[in-house]
């Protein structure tokens, strides 16, 4: 996706789905190649994103709310999404860094 020109002042959401190699006071490096230098923590919300979604979890992608399906049979587990139409919706379909947790039940 290209960037928009952007002018002095513009407010900006950076979305990034890497892997954090190290960070410290000011900075965060992660994998791959993506340097960000910061003068205050409060200046960035960082989300870490915990393993696997779970069986019972909702999400949504910005545009549905998706509920996190597991079907245990003879032959093996099948985990997929079900969207509230009913449409089933597979892992490769979505963009696992666009997924935020709404709700865990435990």
């Amino acid at each position: 996706m290209p960037i928009p020109r952007l002018s002095p002042g513009d407010r900006v959401r950076v979305t990034i789905s890497a892997t954090a190699v190290r960070s410290g006071p000011g900075y965060l490096e992660l994998s791959p190649r993506t340097y960000i230098e910061f003068e205050s923590e409060d200046d960035l919300d960082v989300e870490v994103i915990a393993g696997l979604f779970r069986c019972g979890d909702v999400v949504t992608d910005g545009s549905r709310t998706l509920l996190r399906t597991v079907v245990v049979r003879d032959s093996g587990t099948e985990a997929y999404w079900t969207a509230a139409d009913g449409s089933v919706v597979r892992d490769d379909e979505v963009r696992p860094e666009a997924l935020r947790l709404l709700l865990r039940i435990a």
